[in-house]
């Protein structure tokens, strides 16, 4: 973080050296930081340096007008570092000019010929030599002898208040960007997350109804948009057309483009060394909101202008044609000029230029939605389309129901219309099948933006589907964060790239977070130096890939990845297909009619037997789903044996008490026995409350035990509840099939679906996925088996009420 200082003082140091001290003692006091070379400046450094850093990291530049100060040439170095960092500049007026005695006193040898000659240069006053910005600006008067100190002091306070949230992020972002600047304008050093949006935000401050306290710097404003672009995947909203002989005035309107927060690709800045020139042109184009031509004689010369101007006709490109000369408009190739042009050729004044620059701002903000989603969709499918149709490119999810509402949209459109390849691909996104699970959730830093890129451009070049922010978030998303979760619950593997500031960004332990939570494959890459105990609680038991081995080769680093990728990746994809089930049930207040049934439970089934010792293993929601969709299914099997509980025996069993008692004691019996059976209610349903709090806090064998008294208790009372049948069922449902102590009965060989118990309680059976069913007493031996069936697995099994025999449920081969 960098130190921020509420002021800077300037001033001469014959006419102001006390002063200075006594105005910075006082602002001191108020309890702010200033900036003073008596006490900042360090013996044996560089002063100049020294002096330069203090200005830039002050939110205001205080100078002292002095006769001294104005014709100082310390002092106008000074002055000039600060406008050239458009800082606010407070003038405060200390001495307008000095008499002859002052001279004197300090020229004691001087001459009246002498002073005479220092008035004639006008160095005894403050007026002839001051700076134009100075004499433009209010000044505060501290003229001593003349004015109130206290009162001009309580003035200046006032000005430092007046917008100084404005202010102080504009020194804050003006030390980041002198930063990126220092360090060669690498990508890692740009804003990112909340902290560019915020400076995004006050890029677009504007002050309708007064000065503005200071304004963006051209650093500022590139720093900025060029953060912008690397949040969107280096994509611009304008593409900068022109000739070379054209540069200086192509740099005037790239500032003024880039001061109301455009983002721009220009060939001298966004062709790296080395890059092929062509197809970074082209790239540059296709990944444009819009083409500004700038027409001058030159450009209709270029053969390269050309090019870029029949690449963008090709892909339907809103081009916006600028006269930045006079030009013979019959020299106008043919397609453009029914297209309004904006006409900058006749400017003469600074008035007339922002004028026509209003026309072009406004053309640019018309339909910007819409030319973005061109744009976007346009590099995906062209993306798709070089990489020979990679299946792992194409849309899906909210982003292909988004880019389908768009092309209904703009099919209807007069200009720009999507282009064939972009309903060819959409359409082939749409011919996917649905509930496909992606191979890799990729979280990172944005200040790792370009690693980032890179080893996404590897994997899909490789087949793997993965959900990368920059590409997998459609523009205008409303809700990032749901989005970013979304793409988490879908992804088989989470791939988190190391490095210094993911370890620091809560955004990237969030994701981290949430994929513990929902017992992802977490995978690490190792990009930069961190230390250890940096690394999120989920991260800390990962071994990470180190792609700085083999010295630093890509290729060779990429492949051991690529190897982590392929291992198991069939139990990684019905791992998640099974979670993404279970959390959309969960959506939905858990609705019966989205569980497993028939074929697809008993595959889930099947692959939790063979799953037991692998890793991931299913999560608690996962579990709950199975088994809500286990005991549904037990439930339906066992209605039969239900209905036949309820009939004629029922009905002439109470006929017969009523004839026996009479009416007043049938009554009687009546109400003492719904009182008997409402209290052996509350008690298995507290039962079952023990047993669910007991299961949450994951004492799955005490869960079990405590459900068994339950199940017990409902059995033996001759509870009649179909409710409370159900949370009973679903206690020991979950206990037993969840079940981890397998000493307690161990000679089953797959998991224990039900038990039952024995109407004197003193038996217990158990059906198991191994086709089995057996008996035991309450000492847990083994009493009977009864023999397998075909292989199928014994989904239930229940006691007949003398306890003599035992009714099964199997599951069937479909």
């Amino acid at each position: 973080m960098h130190h921020v200082q509420d002021a800077f003082i300037s001033y001469g140091r014959v006419d102001s050296r006390a002063f200075a001290k006594k105005l910075n003692d006082r602002l001191v006091e108020h309890g702010l930081d200033i900036w003073l070379d008596f006490d900042d400046i360090p013996l044996g450094v560089d002063y100049q340096n020294q002096i330069n850093s203090g200005i830039e990291s002050a939110d205001n530049v205080l100078f002292i007008i002095s006769p001294h100060s104005v014709n100082s040439p310390y002092c106008t170095k000074e002055l000039d570092r600060a406008l050239l960092r458009n800082k606010r500049i407070i003038p405060l007026m200390h001495v307008e000019q000095i008499d002859r005695e002052t001279w004197q006193q300090r020229h004691p040898q001087g001459t009246q010929e002498e002073w005479e000659h220092y008035i004639t240069r006008g160095l005894h006053s403050s007026f002839p030599g001051m700076h134009p910005v100075i004499a433009k600006i209010n000044w505060v008067y501290f003229r001593e002898g003349i004015d109130d100190f206290e009162q001009s002091l309580t003035n200046l306070l006032a000005i430092f208040e007046r917008d100084r949230p404005y202010v102080r992020q504009h020194t804050q972002l003006l030390a980041k960007a002198l930063d990126w600047e220092r360090h060669h304008k690498q990508s890692r050093y740009l804003l990112v997350g909340e902290e560019r949006q915020r400076a995004e935000e006050w890029l677009h401050t504007r002050f309708e109804d007064r000065q503005p306290p200071c304004i963006p710097t051209d650093l500022h404003c590139e720093f900025l948009t060029e953060s912008i672009k690397n949040a969107n995947n280096l994509m611009t909203q304008v593409f900068l057309s022109w000739s070379d002989k054209d540069r200086v005035f192509v740099e005037t309107i790239r500032k003024t483009l880039m001061r109301e927060g455009f983002t721009l690709w220009v060939s001298r800045s966004d062709i790296k060394t080395g890059a092929d020139f062509q197809q970074r042109i082209d790239r540059g184009i296709e990944e444009a909101d819009n083409i500004v031509y700038l027409i001058s004689q030159d450009s209709l010369n270029s053969r390269y202008c050309q090019q870029e101007i029949d690449h963008a006709l090709s892909l339907n490109k809103r081009i916006i044609p600028v006269l930045i000369e006079p030009t013979d408009l019959e020299e106008i190739p043919p397609n453009l000029r029914s297209l309004q042009f904006i006409n900058l050729a006749d400017n003469t004044v600074e008035d007339q230029y922002q004028r026509d620059i209003a026309k072009l701002l406004k053309i640019l903000r018309q339909d910007a939605v819409y030319y973005e989603e061109h744009k976007i969709l346009l590099a995906k499918a062209l993306k798709w389309e070089r990489q020979n149709q990679n299946p792992s490119l194409l849309l899906r999810g909210y982003n292909l129901r988004h880019a389908e509402a768009w092309l209904k949209i703009a099919r209807k459109r007069d200009q720009h219309q999507p282009t064939s390849l972009q309903e060819t691909f959409i359409q082939e996104s749409l011919r996917q099948p649905s509930g496909v699970s992606l191979d890799v959730f990729i979280s990172y830093s944005r200040k790792d933006s370009d690693f980032a890129r890179c080893l996404t451009d590897a994997l899909q070049i490789q087949g793997k589907t993965t959900w990368f922010d920059q590409e997998s978030i459609a523009a205008g998303s409303a809700d990032f964060q749901q989005e970013i979760f979304r793409g988490i619950e879908s992804a088989n593997h989470v791939l988190f790239i190391i490095s210094p500031s993911s370890v620091n960004s809560p955004y990237c332990a969030g994701e981290v977070e949430y994929a513990v939570k929902l017992n992802k494959r977490i995978v690490t890459v190792l990009y930069q130096s961190v230390d250890p105990a940096m690394l999120p609680p989920g991260l800390a038991i990962v071994q990470w890939i180190d792609f700085r081995q083999n010295k630093g080769d890509f290729d060779a680093n990429f492949n051991i990845l690529l190897r982590t990728l392929d291992t198991d990746p069939d139990h990684l994809q019905n791992h998640t297909r099974l979670l993404i089930r279970a959390l959309e049930w969960d959506s939905k207040q858990r609705d019966e009619s989205l569980l497993l049934r028939g074929s697809t439970l008993k595959e889930v089934r099947e692959w939790l037997l063979s799953s037991e010792n692998k890793s991931p293993q299913p999560t608690r929601l996962q579990r709950d789903y199975v088994t809500a969709s286990n005991s549904v299914e037990i439930q339906r099997q066992r209605s039969a044996l239900r209905l036949q509980r309820v009939g004629l025996g029922l009905i002439s069993a109470i006929s017969l008490a009523a004839i026996a008692l009479g009416l007043a004691a049938f009554r009687q019996y009546r109400e003492t026995d719904r009182l008997r059976l409402q209290a052996c209610k509350d008690q298995i349903s507290s039962q079952t409350q023990t047993s669910e709090a007991l299961f949450q806090s994951e004492h799955v064998l005490d869960s079990l035990l405590e459900a068994m008294q339950a199940g017990m208790h409902f059995q033996q009372q001759g509870v009649n509840d179909e409710k409370l049948q159900a949370s009973v069922l679903t206690a020991l449902q979950q206990a037993v099939f969840w079940v981890r102590e397998r000493q307690q009965i161990s000679a089953h060989d797959g998991i224990i679906w039900t038990i039952a118990t024995s109407p004197d309680g003193k038996l217990i059976a158990s059906a198991s996925a191994d086709g089995s069913v057996k008996v035991w007493n309450l000492a847990g031996t083994l009493v009977h088996t009864l023999s397998k069936k075909r292989g199928n697995q014994m989904l239930a099994v229940t006691f007949s009420p003398d306890g003599t025999q035992l009714a099964t449920a199997e599951s069937m081969d479909r």
